[in-house]
């Protein structure tokens, strides 16, 4: 179960203190208001018509103030504001015809309403209602109503931005199945972890195109569901890497983590341009040789990957006798594109394919890979 924390359910019960003072309280003023049209008024002016002379005999005024008295501590309100407030009444004047006193109302708790209150050319009637809050049931209740919001903000769970609805979309696409070891993901895993890596990693921006391919061709096996969305939605978060796997003699090349399709000589040229890239030979650039005129030297760096690493036949024949040509290098960088492009969206592998210059007045154009020399990495052996 969550841990509650203290602070934010100590400003949930100040706030329903706050809240049930001020809606009880107004209602008890509105009561009041209201018993006082009703009954008070009428009965203070048929007392004064009553009275020929309008001056009450002393045991009439007694008898009139406790009747007035009674019928305002009669007023019980709703069961909310009769628990949350005590209040009494008190007439405790009646004023000399015409007599000018200042009357105040306020409905703040603990607080006191006065009015004047003076039926046609009679005797003026003053009345205080005091109020004062019943501290046990006002924050009992405070207290119960922050907890039940807490446990209904853990029960329901928090509510996601709308990106991050967006990235717990792709997990639950039915396509998303394919990648998954228990089929589609449950939407409480998704948003738990959703939640939870937003709670371990609150600025990192996640890339949509690169997180749709990792849940397609993800393999692992994780602990947990839970766990399986916050290591996707790490992965994506960070810039993709380009690695390259030379165990056992082959070469198997993957961009963030998203294994790419790529046949052994293009991938082999992949490697060759990384290998560049990497050490930044010549700023990790290479011309291309005339169309006319392939280059053997060039090619010679190349030779040695495709003898290492099990390059094709005629690839290897081909640089042996003519040497590297420029047919060759525009064909692998095209199909290098299309791997990339298939495999992580345009989007990303532009950021992360070839780039390309004229230097000067050489008409050659030279190329490289944009993704940085941090982000390519091999394992095991070096180029």
């Amino acid at each position: 179960m969550k841990r509650i924390h203290c602070l934010p359910l100590m400003w949930l019960v100040v706030f329903y203190a706050l809240a049930i003072a001020l809606v009880s309280s107004f209602g008890r003023y509105q009561e009041y208001l209201q018993i006082i049209s009703d009954r008070v008024q009428p009965v203070m002016a048929e007392a004064w018509q009553d009275s020929a002379d309008y001056q009450l005999p002393e045991a009439l005024e007694v008898i009139l103030i406790r009747r007035l008295e009674g019928e305002l501590d009669a007023v019980s309100g709703n069961r909310l504001s009769s628990q949350i407030q005590q209040c009494h009444s008190h007439i405790y004047r009646f004023g000399a015809q015409g007599e000018q006193i200042s009357a105040e109302n306020s409905r703040w708790l603990p607080w006191t309403m006065t009015w004047l209150i003076a039926a046609q050319g009679a005797q003026q009637t003053w009345l205080d209602i005091d109020c004062r809050i019943s501290w046990l049931p006002w924050l009992s209740l405070s207290l119960g109503l922050a907890l039940l919001t807490v446990a209904g903000w853990h029960l329901i769970g928090q509510p996601l931005k709308a990106e991050d609805r967006v990235l717990m979309a792709l997990f639950l696409q039915p396509s998303a199945a394919a990648g998954q070891q228990d089929g589609l993901l449950k939407r409480s895993a998704v948003k738990a972890g959703v939640l939870h890596f937003r709670q371990t990693y609150p600025n990192r921006q996640v890339n949509p195109a690169i997180l749709r391919a990792l849940i397609s061709t993800n393999r692992a096996i994780f602990s947990s569901p839970q766990q399986c969305v916050v290591s996707l939605l790490a992965r994506a978060s960070q810039p993709p890497e380009l690695h390259f796997d030379l165990t056992g003699g082959k070469v198997q090349v993957t961009l963030a983590g998203i294994p790419l399709a790529l046949s052994v000589t293009p991938a082999l040229y992949l490697l060759w341009y990384a290998g560049k890239r990497r050490e930044e030979t010549d700023g990790g650039w290479v011309r291309n040789p005339p169309s006319n005129k392939p280059d053997p030297v060039l090619a010679q760096s190349l030779l040695e990957l495709m003898y290492h690493y099990g390059g094709h036949g005629r690839a290897i024949r081909e640089l042996e006798q003519a040497g590297l040509k420029a047919k060759s290098l525009d064909q692998n960088r095209s199909k290098i594109k299309e791997a990339l492009s298939a495999a992580t969206g345009e989007e990303v592998a532009e950021d992360c394919l070839f780039e390309s210059r004229k230097p000067g007045d050489n008409p050659q154009t030279e190329y490289r890979l944009k993704i940085s020399p941090e982000k390519i990495s091999l394992s095991k052996q070096d180029v």
